[in-house]
């Protein structure tokens, strides 16, 4: 049972999961949407009201959960199992769970309201491309460099992973060998993209000169002794329109969304009696 749970739990949460080989199937027919999928005791789920759940998740995470069916409906028919033996016992009607609920049916309430409110205001494309001209350097591509390094705790074993590199021995491997960092070793040290001003100013100032595919001597950080290779550099750039559209549209509906809350906190509270008696709370 914990590993049905445990299963459905980490379909739910996960975020970033591998959506290759996605089914090319069509959806359900309606009429198969009626058929009952689960029996537990009285309690019959459809095909319609599974699919209904598996909408409000991400894509990728759908993809892996249809992969593991057999213990996700598993995973259902336990749950509900339990579900109607909590209701049995009565569970529900606990003043601590009646408090529960009446404090997730307030915040669901107010999420509901302001995401309506919000969807009231939608941008035109000529807002869109006003809002980018007027403010055409935030959207311009910045310097950025790709990164692998390797973390050592002193100096000397810096300067022996150097001469391993210079041998010939791939940056990759050494970096699995000995690099002290656990959140890039295993990947051979690979950091990522990050933009100027986003690193380590030891880092910056040797990643923004180093040549590509060139070892760093050792340098010394916060973390340790590091020794860098530069995998890709570009240069900062203006930005066309059409190439950050996206950028655009989200970050002007996140500003016109601010405006539209903070407006209407005013307005409520125009009309409304509000006293804080901060120093009542300690």
């Amino acid at each position: 049972m914990k590993k049905a749970f445990a299963l459905i739990a980490a379909l739910v949460l996960s975020g970033g999961l591998d959506a290759e080989g996605a089914s090319k199937k069509t959806g359900p027919s309606m009429k198969d949407l009626d058929q009952v999928v689960i029996e537990v005791n009285e309690k019959k789920l459809t095909l319609g009201e599974i699919e209904q759940r598996l909408n409000q998740l991400a894509p990728a995470v759908r993809i892996r959960i249809r992969k593991n069916k057999g213990r996700f409906l598993e995973g259902l028919a336990q749950e509900e199992l339990l579900y109607q033996e909590a209701v049995r016992q009565k569970i529900g009607e606990s003043p601590r769970i009646q408090k529960r609920i009446e404090r997730l049916k307030r915040r669901l309430v107010i999420e509901e309201f302001l995401k309506q409110d919000a969807e009231k205001a939608s941008a035109s494309e000529q807002q869109l491309r006003d809002f980018f001209l007027a403010n055409r350097e935030r959207f311009r591509r910045r310097e950025a460099v790709t990164l692998a390094h390797i973390v050592l705790k002193t100096e000397k074993e810096a300067w022996d992973a150097v001469a391993e590199l210079r041998k010939g021995t791939p940056f990759a491997q050494v970096a699995r060998q000995r690099s002290i960092f656990e959140g890039t070793r295993d990947s051979g040290g690979m950091m990522g993209t990050a933009e100027r001003g986003a690193l380590d100013k030891a880092i910056e100032d040797v990643a923004f000169k180093l040549p590509i595919g060139q070892s760093s001597d050792p340098i010394r950080t916060s973390v340790g002794w590091q020794v860098i290779r530069v995998l890709e550099r570009v240069g900062a750039a203006d930005a066309k329109y059409e190439d950050v559209k996206n950028d655009v549209k989200l970050v002007y509906s996140e500003l016109k969304r601010r405006e539209s809350y903070e407006a209407l906190l005013r307005r409520l509270g125009e009309g409304a009696k509000v006293k804080v008696h901060a120093d009542r709370f300690r």
